[in-house]
């Protein structure tokens, strides 16, 4: 693994290392890792700015596998926006929403994964973004070329404290390894080892775009979850409904407390108490619960009838 940098003026170690790669015509793949509040975003945008000056989040950064494909192909297109870089960057941001490791068998990941293990030739540079590594599918966290993990953020220094590894993963021994980058400076001897990045904070000009369009994928995203909760819900009370598959025991108190449940009711004791007035004898709570058991089973679930406060 060629883990050696020489420091070039004026620009960072970890910067020069990507150009490097890309000059040699090979791609690059790095994820950001950190928790909520230790600036992985900003950091994320401020490394693609400094690889490519000119970089749009509207056109180079992507919250789903769609939009990110969809950059791919402006890359390839030579007299596209993005074909026309030297420095072909892109985004994942909030990649776990889409490449989730729980369904790593959909076929938005296999395909994903396809891309990922066939896109070399292109030269180009895909930062992700995640809280945590282990929320990706494991398969997609093997072709990454680094890893960077965010340590904290000062509001002092407007930096962010990043972890910074190269990733090699050995197939026969199924291990991954992580190296330092060591940086050579000229006129010294030897090279020193890189075990952390102080990131400054990406320009105004490319967050003011970026938090626009977080808030519209967040709203999007609320929107989803509020369906989905929605469609549970519905599916939670249709199966609530009673189907009676059997009639009732008339013989039985089965009938009275369907009545009785039926003008509402908030704990079971509370309509064992009411059975016990309306049949005019103790009814145990025992022997309620095997009736409403028993009527459950024919279709008769007075849980429809409870009264939630």
């Amino acid at each position: 693994m060629q883990n050696i940098i020489l420091k070039r003026e004026g620009e960072f170690a970890w910067i020069s290392w990507i150009k490097k790669r890309i000059k040699n015509n090979l791609n690059f793949l790095a994820g950001f890792f950190g928790p909520t509040g230790s600036g992985k975003t900003w950091t994320t945008l401020s490394v693609a700015y400094m690889l490519d000056p000119e970089f749009d989040p509207r056109e180079q950064l992507s919250f789903n596998f769609s939009g990110l494909m969809n950059s791919i192909n402006k890359c390839n297109d030579k007299e596209s926006f993005l074909g026309k870089k030297k420095y072909k960057v892109l985004i994942f941001d909030e990649a776990q929403t889409s490449v989730n490791k729980r369904d790593w068998q959909s076929r938005i990941n296999k395909l994903f994964l396809y891309l990922l293990s066939t896109f070399r030739h292109q030269n180009i540079i895909i930062l992700f973004n995640s809280p945590y590594s282990d929320f990706l599918d494991s398969a997609t966290t093997k072709l990454m070329h680094a890893k960077f993990e965010l340590k904290g953020w000062s509001r002092k220094t407007k930096e962010a404290h990043v972890n910074p590894k190269l990733l090699q993963y050995n197939g026969n021994l199924k291990k991954f390894y992580e190296h330092r980058l060591y940086v050579m400076h000229k006129g010294e001897r030897g090279a020193k080892k890189l075990t952390y990045w102080m990131v400054p904070s990406p320009p105004e000009h490319i967050v003011a775009p970026y938090e626009d369009m977080k808030t519209a994928f967040t709203s999007k995203l609320n929107e989803q979850i509020t369906r989905e909760l929605k469609a549970l819900a519905q599916q939670e009370e249709a199966s609530l409904i009673d189907t009676p598959t059997k009639e009732l025991n008339p013989e039985s108190m089965q009938p009275d407390v369907w009545e009785e449940a039926g003008l509402g009711y908030r704990t079971q004791e509370e309509l064992r108490q009411r059975m016990t007035e309306r049949l005019g004898k103790m009814v145990s709570f025992s022997l309620l619960n095997r009736n409403i058991q028993s009527m459950r089973k024919k279709g008769w679930d007075i849980r429809k009838y409870k009264i939630h406060s």
